[in-house]
């Protein structure tokens, strides 16, 4: 079984024969290089931002039951003021 892709934009046709050009590879190649190496970049990405998500849980785990009351009455005191 083929899968068949479609380019279709002239920006889209401009570039992926601007990168055929530039590499010398196929035009298949290229699309799924730039593909793969941006579907790359997209899961670091997504695995930097769940880092901190986990780092941002562990400190506030670590925070007194209190400190989150006394940041939100801080804040209410200083736009009272």
């Amino acid at each position: 079984m083929q899968a068949e892709i479609r380019i279709e934009g002239e920006d889209a046709c401009s570039l992926a024969a601007e990168l055929v050009e530039l590499t010398g590879e196929s035009l298949q190649w290229a699309v799924v290089t730039a593909l793969r190496e941006r579907f790359e970049r997209e899961r670091a990405r997504r695995d930097w931002q769940d880092r901190i998500m986990a780092i941002t849980r562990e400190i506030a785990r670590g925070l007194p039951a209190s400190s989150a009351n006394d940041q939100t009455a801080y804040a209410g005191r200083a736009l009272a003021g």
